[in-house]
Parts: C-alpha cells; sequence; structure tokens
C-alpha cells in the first residue's frame, strides 16, 4: 500500500432523518461522503480555534502591565515598518506591476 494513501475507518452515525433528506436531495450520492469529510474537518478546525482562542485570552489576561506596555511599545516600532511595506506594494499597484503570488 503506497505511503500516499490516507487510513479510512468507517464509522456510523444516526442523523434526523429530515437532515438526510435535505443532503440527499443537494448532494450527488459519489460526493456525499467528501462533503460530510469536509464538513466534519471544518468544524473540528473551529473549534481548535476557539480553544486556541481562549488560550490566548487567558495568556493576555494574566500578563503583567510592564508585559502589555512592552508589547505595545514593540508593536508601535514594527508599525512604521508596516506602513512602509503597505505603501510600497500600493505603489506597484497603482504601477501596474503584477501581484505577486
Amino acid at each position: 500500500m503506497p505511503a500516499s494513501r490516507r487510513q479510512y475507518e468507517v464509522v456510523s452515525v444516526s442523523l434526523p432523518r429530515d437532515l438526510v433528506r435535505r443532503a440527499n436531495a443537494v448532494i450527488p450520492k459519489a460526493r456525499r461522503s467528501r462533503v460530510i469529510t469536509h464538513m466534519l474537518t471544518s468544524f473540528l478546525g473551529s473549534i481548535e480555534r476557539k480553544q486556541m482562542e481562549r488560550a490566548y485570552e487567558t495568556y493576555y489576561s494574566q500578563r503583567s502591565g510592564r508585559e502589555a506596555k512592552e508589547e505595545r511599545d514593540f508593536l508601535a516600532d514594527w508599525k512604521i515598518t508596516d506602513d512602509e511595506a503597505w505603501a510600497i506594494l500600493e505603489k506597484d499597484d497603482l504601477n501596474g506591476r503584477r501581484k505577486a503570488r
């Protein structure tokens, strides 16, 4: 078996009948498993992002005032550089240069 093949596991779930009917009406049979996989992946990704958001909130709420000030000062120093970079990009757009991919 090639290393690039994904490992799959068959699962069985019970869903509300109305939901199954709606899915059957709009999703071609050949694509249903891919659609369900995509939706579940998106859902799990959103949960992970929410957990990360909560971890950041916890971290930032526990910082001292000195740490927060140091970070604000650091970001202010970089703002000038960011503004310069954006100005270069906008100038390139106005000159008709092709955007980087």
